[in-house]
C-alpha cells in the first residue's frame, strides 16, 4: 500500500499540500487513478485457422514519468504461429515461426479514462516478419484489475490482466542487439521424392570466425528415405535407407553478405545412391536475420537454417 500511495503521489504532481491547487491534464478522477496503472500487465489470445494455431502474448508495464499526470510504458508483443497440418511454411521452412516487437508507449488521463500512444517500435529480425509496424493510439478504460483498450471504433477491446503493481524497470528487447552468426545451427527437411518415398533431410552446421571478415564451417547432412506404405525400397531391399555426409566450407565477408564456397567433402555411400551423378561442390551466399542464416544455392536453391534451442 505504501508502494501504491508513493506512485500516487508522484503522478499527482507530488501531491499539493491542503489549500493549494494542482493541475490535471484529464478530470480530476482519472488523473489519481492513473497512479493505479503503474506495474505489469499481461494479455493473452489463442486462435485456430486454415491449419495452423496463433498464439498472440503481450506483456506491459508502466511507471511515472519525469512530469506530473503522465505514465511511460512498454510492451512485448509475441506472436506464435504453428502447423497444424504437417505443412512447413514457406518463411522459414519450419513448422513454427514467431514474431516479436517491443513498442515504447506513454499514457495521460483523457475522455472516459486515459489516452495510450505508441511512440516508437523494434521488431526482432526473422525472415517470416517484414519488419513494418504503424504506430496508433487508443483508450484504455480500468476497472479494477482489468484493463479495457480500445481503438476507434472497436466496441469489443482488448483487456489486460495486472499482474503486479511494481515500479520497476521497462522490459528490455528479448533478442540480441548484435547476433553473432558464430555457433550452432540447424536445417530440417521433409518431402516426397521422383518415386513416392519420403525423404527427411537433416543438417547440423558449426561456424566459426577467423577475424572479421572471414569465417569457417562444417555440417554434416544425414538423409533417410521411407517407403510411405512399407513396402522394401528396390535398390535397399527394406522400407527404408539413409546416408551420411559432410562438408567443409569457407567464407569471405562482401558487402551486407557472406559468400560461401564448399572446399572439401566427405560424401556418403549407399547402393542406392550409386546410379546417381556424384554431387559437386557448391558454393552460396549467406544472409543472417537474427536467428535465422538465408542461404541461396547456385541454382536458386533456397535454405533457411535456424539457432537450435
Amino acid at each position: 500500500m505504501a508502494m501504491r500511495a508513493l506512485a500516487l503521489c508522484l503522478v499527482l504532481a507530488a501531491c499539493p499540500a491542503p489549500g493549494g491547487t494542482g493541475t490535471h491534464a484529464g478530470p480530476p478522477q482519472h488523473a489519481f487513478e492513473l497512479g493505479q496503472l503503474v506495474g505489469g500487465w499481461r494479455w493473452l489470445l489463442r486462435t485456430n485457422e486454415a491449419g495452423t494455431t496463433r498464439v498472440e502474448e503481450e506483456h506491459w508495464r508502466f511507471r511515472n514519468a519525469d512530469v506530473p499526470n503522465k505514465l511511460v510504458g512498454r510492451y512485448v508483443r509475441t506472436v506464435e504461429v504453428r502447423s497444424t497440418d504437417g505443412v512447413p511454411f514457406q518463411c522459414n521452412q519450419r513448422s513454427v515461426y514467431r514474431q516479436r516487437a517491443v513498442y515504447d508507449v506513454e499514457v495521460e488521463p483523457g475522455g472516459n479514462g486515459f489516452a495510450i500512444r505508441e511512440l516508437a517500435f523494434r521488431a526482432e529480425p526473422s525472415p517470416c516478419d517484414h519488419g513494418f509496424r504503424k504506430l496508433s493510439g487508443y483508450t484504455a478504460e480500468l476497472r479494477g484489475n482489468r484493463m479495457t483498450l480500445r481503438w476507434p471504433g472497436d466496441k469489443s477491446g482488448q483487456t489486460l490482466w495486472q499482474v503486479d503493481e511494481e515500479t520497476a524497470e521497462l522490459p528490455v528487447d528479448p533478442w540480441p542487439a548484435k547476433p553473432t552468426l558464430q555457433g550452432l545451427w540447424r536445417w530440417d527437411a521433409r518431402s516426397l521424392d521422383d518415386d513416392g518415398n519420403m525423404r527427411e533431410e537433416h543438417e547440423w552446421w558449426h561456424v566459426t570466425a577467423r577475424g572479421e571478415r572471414r569465417l569457417d564451417a562444417t555440417y554434416r547432412r544425414q538423409v533417410i528415405v521411407m517407403s510411405v506404405d512399407g513396402s522394401p525400397i528396390s535398390c535397399a531391399k527394406a522400407p527404408s535407407w539413409t546416408f551420411d555426409d559432410g562438408f567443409i566450407l569457407e567464407g569471405e565477408a562482401e558487402e551486407e553478405h557472406w559468400h560461401l564456397h564448399e572446399h572439401a567433402a566427405e560424401p556418403g555411400d549407399h547402393p542406392c545412391l550409386r546410379p546417381t551423378p556424384k554431387r559437386t561442390l557448391d558454393e552460396a551466399t549467406a544472409e543472417q536475420l537474427g536467428d535465422y542464416l538465408l542461404l541461396e544455392w547456385r541454382g536458386k536453391r533456397r535454405q533457411v537454417l535456424y539457432r537450435p534451442e
